[in-house]
């Protein structure tokens, strides 16, 4: 009999919010974190905008010098979350030697430290001219950054977790896939807790212009906060932004057992590819169609009662996904409230599925839907009840939260409150 799983710790660090609190209330009231970007200087550039964390205290967040100094900006959001998500679950420094054996780290992103692969690009070839001058092994270890392994590892070693650790590069469904990915490993015994999630930091002059030149991202610049707009008509493109999330994921009886404050249990994980095309579904949405019904299946339910949608403010992917909540959900699609985060915080890479993972543990905790901001000019093919600009609270048991990443991949996740399994015996 596969083990109850259990999300007991959240941490987080997005554009609109650090920590679970400031970025909850942020994220109901509809408070947009896209700014014009302020750490390099972008007036050369389309698009001019992002999702950027400000006033980020590495010490505050419980990290040392010596990591402030040897890891990446993402990979330092990534321990931040991790620190704040033990600290939510009231674990923090009271792990025994045993325990941290049985506890493990999975971590998710779409992209290595962009802006540590501009310094050192630079550091190693004088200034870009083609002369290597790596010289010493202190040098070598300066690149650590740019291992996509930096982040699950950081917090490995921080936290002295023996479990196992392993990080997913599954572009923009990274963060999910590592939850999920972990769910499954307390499932089957292989670990008894795990901090699991993504993050990404790629606001640099290239990480903005890769995106840029291929007409990915708006170029709303003038009007910043507006310029994050799923599934309205008007919408141009998606934001970059920055950020992490982790969760603490624990076996039910051992949560129970210390009184753990739970907010809700995982009961579904899915994944798939389109093997369609590398930036986008197909108009049907037919491979997401059977990774909706795989995990509807897998958990013996009909419909969720909301779902976190991936909503990236890109027309081809919103109607695609719109297409296939109509053909798995039928007329009762209409019913199920639907939101997208996005709206507010842009797309943090890695990091989105794993923050609007940790949306929607908060959805069932306080039964309060969350809005999709920016809905001025619905697009009237998305005619589906998206929680328009406004939160409003809601009966929610068991809710969805699904990703598409580039490359192809879907994946979802499907979590309930707490007691609601117990319920339906």
């Amino acid at each position: 009999m596969p083990r109850r799983v259990v999300i007991t710790g959240l941490g987080v660090l997005a554009p609109n919010g650090k920590g679970k609190e400031e970025f909850w209330q942020a994220t109901i009231a509809g408070r947009s974190g896209v700014r014009r970007i302020s750490r390099f200087d972008a007036g050369r550039l389309s698009t001019q905008i992002a999702g950027e964390i400000s006033d980020f205290d590495p010490e505050t967040f419980g990290l040392t010098p010596q990591e402030y100094m040897d890891l990446g900006r993402g990979t330092q959001f990534a321990l931040a979350a991790a620190n704040l998500a033990l600290q939510d679950a009231g674990l923090t420094n009271t792990l025994s030697e045993e325990e941290r054996d049985a506890t493990g780290v999975y971590m998710g992103s779409a992209m290595t430290s962009v802006e540590e692969a501009e310094h050192l690009w630079v550091q190693f070839t004088d200034g870009g001219v083609h002369s290597p001058r790596l010289t010493n092994k202190s040098e070598f270890i300066s690149a650590t950054p740019l291992m996509t392994h930096a982040p699950a590892a950081a917090i490995a070693v921080h936290h002295r977790l023996h479990g196992p650790c392993t990080s997913f590069t599954t572009a923009c469904s990274a963060g999910a896939d590592a939850i999920g990915q972990a769910f499954w490993t307390i499932q089957e015994g292989y670990a008894d807790r795990m901090l699991a999630g993504g993050c990404d930091s790629a606001i640099t002059c290239v990480g903005i212009n890769v995106f840029s030149v291929i007409g990915a991202l708006s170029t709303r610049n003038n009007e910043p906060e507006k310029a994050s707009r799923p599934y309205d008509n008007e919408r141009d493109g998606f934001v970059m932004a920055e950020g992490a999330a982790v969760l603490l994921l624990e076996e039910r009886d051992a949560a129970l057992a210390r009184n753990a404050h739970i907010y809700a249990e995982i009961i579904g994980f899915a994944s798939n590819s389109n093997a369609h095309h590398m930036t986008s579904l197909p108009e049907d949405g037919a491979p997401l169609q059977q990774l909706l019904q795989q995990i509807m299946y897998e958990a013996n339910i009909a419909q969720p009662d909301y779902i976190n949608a991936h909503g990236s403010s890109t027309l081809p992917n919103e109607r695609a996904e719109t297409a296939a909540y109509k053909a798995v959900f039928g007329n009762a699609v209409y019913h199920i409230p639907i939101s997208a985060t996005k709206s507010m915080i842009g797309h943090t890479q890695g990091a989105a599925s794993a923050i609007e993972a940790l949306v929607t543990a908060l959805v069932l905790e306080h039964q309060l839907l969350p809005p999709t901001i920016n809905q001025q000019f619905p697009d009237p093919v998305c005619d589906l009840d998206y929680v328009p600009n406004v939160a409003r609270s809601a009966v929610v048991n068991v809710a969805l939260t699904h990703s598409s990443g580039f490359g192809g991949v879907n994946t979802a996740l499907l979590f309930a409150r707490p007691d609601w399994r117990d319920t339906q015996r």
